[in-house]
């Protein structure tokens, strides 16, 4: 039977949840009943306190319809976010789509390690912004002079701007600027305290075998890594030295096996006190290194 004729027969939000819950397990989508009961919501405006207050609500059939195209979305492996438009990270919304990749939770660790370190008044690059998460979230977070996010893609840029409208209000020193260009280029003639990155890491014959929602609609170019996965890490740890005041810092995030070859990168480019960060599964994600002595 058809999504379209069981639709038919269907009166609550409850029976709703219920048949997108069922659709998406069949799909071989994980957290089906998150993610179903994420797209009623956004089909309805409820929230989840009004969904459990009454499951038995009745929708009309132009939701019902609605809903329905929202669950063969997901059924394709579209990417929740890419349906719903956004993402939330470290408590607030970011817009995103198929240009950048998607703010996964792991990543609020590179921050949290970052604003430990970032005093107010600092100049904080982004290298690799993507949609911007990082740079803004550290400029909602803590008095910053200048912040400066750069990405080698137009179209990312084009969201990281569109979130920085959306969070402007929310800045608590500089507002930010994006600029367009490879790694560090952009930055060619500014020093920072503190740079900041998730560049692409994961190495291309891992490409294939990734979950569709990652393979098929992340921007490759914010995926490939190189042959061993390596090869931003090179050229970040050989050209941070002329990004980075004496005593600056670099945090990056980093693959769960990835740890002992950045750290050797980082160290043959003279910087000191190395720290590896693991992320809330208790994986090895962020690399912390000091440019000299301050």
């Amino acid at each position: 039977m058809t999504g379209e004729n069981i639709l038919g027969r269907m009166t609550s939000v409850r029976q709703l949840a219920a048949m997108g819950t069922a659709r998406l397990k069949a799909a071989g989508v994980e957290c089906a009943d998150y993610d179903a009961k994420q797209l009623l919501f956004h089909c309805t405006g409820l929230t989840e306190g009004t969904y459990l207050a009454d499951p038995q609500r009745r929708v009309t059939q132009e939701v019902q319809d609605r809903y329905d195209r929202l669950i063969h979305f997901r059924e394709q492996r579209i990417p929740l976010q890419h349906i719903l438009g956004h993402a939330w990270f470290y408590g607030r919304e970011f817009t995103v789509n198929s240009d950048v990749l998607i703010p996964r939770p792991d990543t609020e660790v590179l921050v949290e390690e970052a604003l430990k370190a970032i005093r107010p008044g600092d100049d904080v690059l982004d290298v690799c912004t993507g949609s911007g998460c990082i740079l803004l979230t550290i400029a909602c977070e803590q008095k910053i002079r200048t912040g400066l996010g750069t990405d080698i893609s137009a179209k990312a840029l084009a969201v990281a701007e569109q979130n920085l409208t959306r969070l402007a209000g929310e800045m608590a020193g500089g507002v930010p600027a994006f600029a367009q260009g490879d790694l560090l280029d952009p930055a060619a003639g500014k020093v920072f305290d503190v740079i900041v990155s998730n560049p692409p890491y994961i190495p291309s014959r891992v490409i294939p075998g990734l979950a569709p929602e990652v393979r098929d609609h992340d921007p490759l170019g914010a995926l490939d890594g190189g042959e061993d996965g390596l090869a931003f890490y090179r050229r970040l740890a050989a050209g941070a030295e002329k990004a980075l005041k004496p005593g600056g810092v670099i945090f990056l995030e980093i693959g769960y096996d990835q740890a002992q070859a950045v750290s050797g990168l980082l160290r043959d480019a003279s910087f000191t006190d190395i720290t590896v960060i693991r992320d809330y599964g208790g994986n090895d994600r962020v690399i912390r290194g000091v440019y000299g002595r301050s």
